[in-house]
């Protein structure tokens, strides 16, 4: 990684230590996790009034040596039911992750705008058939079963 990109990620990586946006916390870890700035594992909780709210999901973040004229890739780690996450890898699809990505944005602005994934889906863009089908034709059994992965697979640990 070039020292202006590391120069920069790491600015980046202390911007979050400083502030974290709503609902994100670090996990409580034993190892060094800051050892290496180019893989960030941190937790979100499901935002109030969503099918996500009873739920804490591990959220990674592969950031390139090419950062930040690249984007990072995200990974939802905990299995969620959305529309705009594989259920098969947990990969992220979000516009401004892909086409939309600027140099200007910062890891902050990407955890925000997950966040927002998960108040607003996108179905038109859907790395999760099933869910991106159900939320067009019956939202609430959309809600449902978001809701249910949420309390089956994210239940809050008890060490938080």
């Amino acid at each position: 990684m070039a020292s202006k990109s590391l120069r920069r990620l790491a600015k980046d990586h202390g911007a979050l230590h400083n502030a974290l946006p709503p609902n994100y916390l670090f996990a409580p870890s034993k190892e060094d996790s800051y050892a290496d700035l180019t893989s960030l594992s941190i937790l979100l909780a499901g935002p109030e009034g969503t099918p996500f709210s009873p739920g804490v999901f591990d959220l990674h973040l592969n950031i390139p040596a090419t950062y930040p004229q690249s984007p990072p890739t995200a990974t939802f780690r905990t299995k969620i039911f959305h529309p705009n996450v594989d259920p098969s890898t947990g990969a992220v699809c979000v516009d401004t992750l892909k086409r939309d990505w600027k140099p200007e944005l910062t890891l902050k602005d990407v955890l925000v705008t997950i966040t927002c994934l998960l108040v607003c889906p996108n179905p038109a863009s859907a790395l999760n058939a099933e869910a991106g089908q159900l939320m067009e034709e019956d939202f609430k059994e959309y809600e449902r079963k978001a809701m249910m992965w949420s309390k089956m697979h994210a239940a809050v640990p008890v060490h938080l």
